[in-house]
């Protein structure tokens, strides 16, 4: 695994020649996304090395015990000649699979890191260009779980190509912002429809914004005859900037959803094992296969990720049936195949078919929002959100990568930052009125988290 460069030295002509590969470094694996030029002048490319199960699952790579993981930065200072390693991000593995990121100048100086994560966009942050990043904090972007596209373009204002008030991938949109990232206030709807993800853009020479993308890739169907039911379609549009603050196509050139490539039938299918095995599985397969883990955790793991349900799906399982399978299969001293092939059973029958109203996850956040000084149990709020409290839980971790628990915790933490920023409270009421009952716990907490002491904080970021 490495990252080669190969340059094509006329890109005008009418067949491109490219010269012979070269090694650019092997200190990470994927470098898909565009690279940054800095004020001055150097290039800044986003790389990533994946986690080790992830490498592995996908290219049967096995990385060594010192191989350094997460998203890193690399500079060129002589237009590519050269490429050197900055310093690397490393997100949480609970809410990062694959983090494709991006880098972004902010305009005071400071580099912007935004990763691809389960709860949306994460952002890191460095004030030495590169060598060395904050923590990984949700950026507030949102998004579903896919890639983005972020850049600033000749006007100063910074474009984002995201998801907007989706429900999956769906509602492709071009967003806008004139105070360098901080709000989005334009919005240009793309494509609304399913499955449309993988965003890129590049300028034209009139200054319009073009821009690619996929629809229904298909990925990891059942079936070739699933598969073929897809769309499999690569699209673009070419908008303006006017276009997206005016929320719709203003420019006579400007386009949208216009299909430039599209699959057919894959060659030799009958010679491709493309897809999880587990989907040939009766449900006393799936169980035997998932005993042989013998770990129950791990067993009940497994099974979610092989059958995930949905948020909007949770009304569909029998909640009082898989309850009570899981605690017999939890009370049993060896693994009870019986009892895991009903819930295997039970998670595979789930429907698809849309919950009404929210869907769960976004409930859950609101209530832990409007009850945030409360300490309210799961097995309470499942009991008030009449659902199964083991799938509220996996339903939570799997869409947002973190516990209930933590995700109040990071909201009193971010109220407190608010408060600290807004006002000028004592530092022992901003405390109290974030659930904080000590003050000095909640100042070591902060320490810990920020590196600053909420004084610090304060006195840093007003400035």
């Amino acid at each position: 695994y490495a990252v080669f460069a190969s340059v094509c030295e006329d890109p005008d002509a009418p067949t491109l020649v490219f010269s012979e590969p070269r090694k650019l470094t092997d200190r990470a694996c994927v470098m898909m996304n565009k690279p940054t030029v800095l004020s001055t002048g150097e290039w800044l490319f986003p790389m990533t090395m994946w986690q080790d199960y992830v490498m592995k699952g996908c290219w049967g790579v096995v990385l060594s015990e010192d191989t350094q993981v997460g998203s890193f930065a690399v500079k060129s200072a002589d237009n590519g000649k050269t490429f050197s390693v900055l310093g690397c991000v490393t997100p949480d593995p609970k809410t990062v699979v694959f983090d494709e990121n991006m880098l972004l100048e902010k305009q005071d100086g400071v580099l912007a890191m935004y990763i691809r994560t389960r709860y949306g966009i994460g952002v890191s942050y460095s004030y030495d260009r590169g060598e060395s990043w904050t923590e990984t904090k949700d950026s507030g972007l949102g998004g579903p779980d896919s890639r983005f596209h972020i850049r600033r373009l000749p006007s100063g204002r910074v474009l984002l190509l995201n998801h907007y008030q989706f429900k999956g991938r769906n509602n492709l949109a071009a967003f806008l912002s004139e105070d360098d990232g901080a709000t989005f206030p334009y919005v240009l709807m793309l494509d609304e429809r399913d499955q449309v993800s993988y965003p890129d853009c590049t300028l034209d020479a009139d200054g319009g914004i073009v821009i690619t993308y996929d629809r229904q890739r298909g990925g990891w169907s059942s079936s070739f005859a699933v598969l073929y039911r897809h769309a499999r379609e690569i699209l673009t549009a070419r908008v303006t900037e006017a276009d997206i603050m005016a929320g719709k196509l203003v420019d006579e050139k400007s386009y949208l959803a216009r299909v430039i490539s599209k699959l057919g039938k894959y060659a030799h299918e009958e010679e491709r094992n493309v897809f999880g095995e587990h989907h040939r599985f009766t449900n006393r397969e799936a169980a035997e296969k998932l005993a042989n883990l013998t770990d129950k955790g791990q067993i009940l793991a497994k099974l979610f990720a092989w059958y995930p349900i949905p948020c909007f799906a949770v009304n569909g399982v029998d909640v009082v049936a898989l309850d009570a399978c899981i605690a017999r299969f939890d009370a049993s001293e060896t693994v009870d195949v019986a009892a895991l092939t009903e819930i295997v059973s039970l998670v595979r029958g789930a429907t698809a078919e849309k919950e009404k109203g929210e869907p769960m996850v976004t409930r859950i956040k609101e209530f832990v929002k409007e009850h945030l000084l409360e300490e309210i149990t799961t097995e309470a709020l499942a009991e008030r959100l009449g659902i199964s409290r083991y799938y509220m839980i996996h339903l939570f971790k799997t869409a947002t990568g973190t516990t209930i628990g933590a995700y109040r915790r990071a909201l009193r933490m971010t109220e407190a930052k608010h408060r600290l920023l807004a006002s000028e409270d004592r530092i022992a009421d901003i405390a109290a009125d974030c659930g904080y009952e000590d003050a000095g716990y909640f100042s070591r907490l902060f320490a810990e988290r920020e590196g600053l002491t909420p004084s610090e904080y304060r006195s840093l970021h007003k400035k």
